[in-house]
């Protein structure tokens, strides 16, 4: 016995799958945003123990280039950390929209039975 789905319903099926191919790419980019920000969180916190005259190099590329001051680079870091947050921010609330999308879906599929009729 074969099981058809309404038109409609394949259309929701159809949308269904974007969407989880859609959260799965957004929850792989929050998880890299969260690696980024935790890591320059614990450089900022290093850069608290030392010195001020301690020599300070950063990564460019493929090379090191020593720092002019701590405070440059302090700076420099709680503006990538701000952006990060912001970032993550953005990340979470379209993580959040798509979840409700998905969650909408099932719900009318399971309203209508998973629509499932036989053929």
């Amino acid at each position: 016995m074969a099981v058809s789905l309404t038109p409609y319903l394949k259309e929701k099926l159809e949308q269904a799958q974007r969407l989880q191919g859609e959260l799965e790419a957004i929850v792989s980019q929050r998880y890299q945003l969260e690696v980024s920000l935790r890591e320059t969180e614990k450089s900022l916190e290093e850069l608290k123990k030392i010195d001020e005259d301690a020599p300070i190099y950063k990564s460019v590329g493929s090379i090191l280039v020593k720092v002019k001051s701590k405070e440059d680079i302090e700076k420099e870091l709680e503006e990538k950390k701000e952006l990060l947050e912001l970032k993550m921010k953005t990340v979470t609330k379209q993580q959040e929209l798509l979840e409700n999308k998905l969650k909408e879906i099932q719900t009318e599929f399971a309203k209508y039975g998973g629509g499932a009729q036989s053929a």
